[in-house]
Formats: C-alpha cells, structure tokens, sequence
C-alpha cells in the first residue's frame, strides 16, 4: 500500500537538524576544554547540508509531495521520532551541559550515526528523489563518524595510557 507525503516538512525537517548540529560543533570548537578545529569544520560540513536540505526541500514542495510505501514510510517516521534528530532545537542545550570531553565526542558520535542511518532510511523510502545529493550527504556523514570515533578510541587509548 503507498500513501503520499509531505517530502518537504520532512527535509525541513532534517535542514533545522544540520543548522542545530551546526552550533553543537562551534560550542564544541569554541569550549577551552574541548575545543577541537575539527569540530569547526564539522559545522561549516553541516551548514553545507542544510543548504543542501533546503533546496532539495523546495523541489519536494514543487513535485506535490512522494508517494512511498506506507510500512517503509512508518518505519522511517517512527524511527526519526526516537532520534536525536527528533527535537533538534534541544541539541545545544544537551551540550552546553556536558563537561566531559569522551562525552562531547559520544554525543557527536550519536547524531553522526543517527543522521547516516536517517539519510539511508531516506534514500530507502525515495530512492529517484535527489539520489546523488543524498548520497554525497550520506558520505560527508559517514567521514564525521569515522573521524568522530577515531577521536574515541583516541581518548580512550590515551586514558590508559596504550
């Protein structure tokens, strides 16, 4: 069975995440304790696809919404719902209360993986819909992950002095 949906909220949606994540990376850069310049171009990386979301958003709104199959696109919601991604204007907030840099690192190591996850259930749901944006996306997150759990196991390895 297929339903039609509101492709634009949906990348709306995703771009207000990417602008949040954004200001999680430069309060990450900026703290003295954890500052780290990775973090900082992280965040232009984020800024990059929000405008990338927003576009993709108005050709969404200009195509009249997609018609998905309506299970897959039930996953999809129910799994964006439990996400990180879920409430993104709470993600700033979340780490300005860390103090601890391994946490910095596992928060950044949780919206990574979420947002390759999203991005792949996405390109799932509306595989002719901007397959190479997505794609590009989906890469450009996946290095952030790699890059983020380097920088655990890192830490981790220099906390016990290997």
């Amino acid at each position: 069975m297929t339903q039609r949906v509101d492709g634009e909220a949906i990348l709306h949606l995703l771009a207000q995440n990417e602008q949040e994540v954004a200001k999680v990376y430069r309060h990450i850069a900026e703290d003295a304790k954890m500052g780290d310049i990775y973090f900082e171009n992280m965040a232009k990386d984020e800024d990059n696809h929000h405008k990338a979301y927003m576009k993709l958003a108005e050709q969404a709104k200009a195509d009249g919404g997609w018609v998905v199959d309506a299970d897959e696109y039930d996953f999809f919601r129910l799994r964006l719902e439990r996400s990180l991604l879920a409430k993104p204007e709470e993600l700033l907030e979340k780490a300005k209360k860390i103090r601890d840099k391994m946490e910095m690192f596992e928060l950044a190591e949780r919206i990574e993986r979420e947002t390759v996850e999203i991005v792949r259930e996405l390109q799932d749901i509306i595989p002719r819909f901007a397959p190479e944006e997505l794609k590009i996306i989906e890469r450009e997150e996946k290095a952030h992950l790699k890059k983020v759990t380097e920088r655990i196991r890192d830490n981790m390895l220099n906390v016990r002095g290997m």
